[in-house]
């Protein structure tokens, strides 16, 4: 199913960002513990493949960009040549991400809320987008990358646990811990 493989190749390009070599001071945490990251960084290309594969999106927004942010101008900064490279490629994934969401929104909301959840995707900021408003808004979108479920940190864990131990039962019973978590994120307890 092609909604898989876009998911997997989101999910690649998070955890490039995530674990991107030489630029360790220029990333942020996206709200995972260092001890995750860390780990993550330690995984062989299979082991990161087989946490792409997992069956919704690793990435959200701790807000997502409304039309209007992207008409706030951010203050120069000045960054060393690595931060400066791992903007550039955050930034570049942030487009793709938002580029997904608002046509996937459009084509198949169950769907889409069911792979990246639909708290942001509620408040209807991704109707309003368009290619030039998603670049436009694309830098600020980057501080609010967040990974998803970094509030239940033993989602992460089990990942990187089963990635490494080979055990296909523990590997698929890992990816399918991400179901009770999105349907824990659509319908929070009262």
């Amino acid at each position: 199913m092609r909604m898989y493989a876009d998911l997997s190749d989101l999910n690649r390009g998070f955890l490039g960002l995530l674990t991107e070599p030489g630029a360790q001071q220029a990333v942020p945490n996206f709200g995972l513990d260092a001890a995750i990251i860390d780990q993550l960084c330690r995984l062989s290309l299979a082991e990161l493949e087989f946490i792409a594969g997992t069956p919704g999106l690793l990435a959200c927004f701790s807000q997502l960009p409304t039309v209007s942010m992207h008409r706030v101008a951010e203050a120069p900064t000045t960054r060393q040549p690595a931060q400066a490279a791992w903007r550039e490629s955050a930034r570049l994934y942030v487009t793709g991400l938002l580029t997904y969401l608002w046509q996937m929104e459009q084509r198949d909301w169950p769907c889409c809320a069911l792979c990246a959840g639909s708290a942001e995707l509620h408040s209807g900021s991704l109707g309003e987008f368009d290619f030039a408003r998603i670049h436009a808004s694309a830098d600020i979108a980057v501080d609010q990358l967040r990974a998803r479920f970094s509030n239940y940190p033993s989602f992460w864990t089990d990942l990187i646990r089963s990635a490494r131990s080979g055990n296909e039962d523990f590997q698929a019973l890992a990816r399918l811990t991400i179901i009770p978590l999105v349907l824990a994120e659509e319908c929070p307890a009262e």
